[in-house]
């Protein structure tokens, strides 16, 4: 008989946030310790959160108790490589308008990131096929979509995805070396209408993306640096930019099959 799942809670403090299983009956922290019967009530099928409600630890430090989105997983979720970033990930759902029930293929995808925002999105009818064959970064990914709850969604399979046989896909991610060549075979594999996304560190890789797209008669083919700057905002005088940098992460290049 499988174990009942637990429910998990954002802790929002000022200074930093929590996320915590509701199974813990006691939550210890630098800012105290916490009774979690405070953040939950009783109901006939088990105690459940209370969200919106305002807790505080034996030393005063106040958390408002929220429910967890899949940005707030993945912030705990284990990093192996270079993850794909929020911003860029946000830009291939602009792109392509990728919604539930679609049927996604992502390759090389390291720590599991960028699939678990795909299947967030997809979800519940929709599919994601995650190809990692670096067998730790393999668990990694297994255990990441364990933790962010979406076993039932996206399919991990530690191999090299020129063994694919997935049809009828509405996307195909591609993070890795020689990206290129694979184009013909998710040509084969993507519906009419669906998107390929390469993405890369290197432009020149874009570049053979490109040609390889063009010569099969790809539509749309765009590719983009998704560069983001941050602000301080001092409403008594100077605003300015975050000195953090102007930071790239990665080209991207997409395409769509007609």
């Amino acid at each position: 008989m499988k174990a009942k799942k637990s429910e998990k809670i954002l802790l929002i403090g000022k200074e930093k946030s929590f996320l915590i299983d509701t199974v813990m009956k006691k939550f210890h922290s630098n800012y105290g310790e916490l009774d979690l019967a405070k953040a939950t009530r009783k109901t006939p099928s088990g105690r459940q959160a209370v969200f919106g409600r305002k807790v505080k630890t034996n030393l005063g430090h106040e958390f408002t108790v929220v429910k967890p989105t899949v940005i707030d997983y993945l912030r705990k979720a284990r990093r192996g490589p270079q993850i794909i970033m929020p911003k860029d990930a946000a830009m291939i759902l602009s792109i392509t308008g990728l919604e539930s029930g679609w049927r996604c293929l992502d390759a090389g995808s390291g720590s599991g990131f960028l699939s678990i925002f795909l299947g967030n999105l997809v979800k519940p009818s929709g599919k994601v096929f995650a190809y990692e064959r670096n067998k730790q970064f393999a668990k990694n990914i297994e255990f990441n979509i364990r933790y962010c709850g979406l076993e039932g969604i996206i399919t991990l399979k530690n191999k090299d995805v020129k063994m694919a046989t997935e049809k009828e896909l509405n996307l195909v991610t591609l993070d890795m070396i020689d990206a290129e060549k694979l184009v013909p075979k998710v040509h084969k594999a993507l519906r009419i209408g669906g998107w390929l996304c390469v993405y890369s560190p290197h432009i020149e890789q874009q570049k053979s993306a490109v040609a390889a797209m063009e010569k099969l008669g790809f539509m749309y083919i765009q590719t983009i640096e998704n560069i983001q700057r941050f602000w301080k905002i001092d409403t008594r005088g100077y605003t300015h930019p975050k000195p953090s940098g102007i930071l790239h992460t990665g080209f991207m290049t997409f395409g769509r099959k007609v």
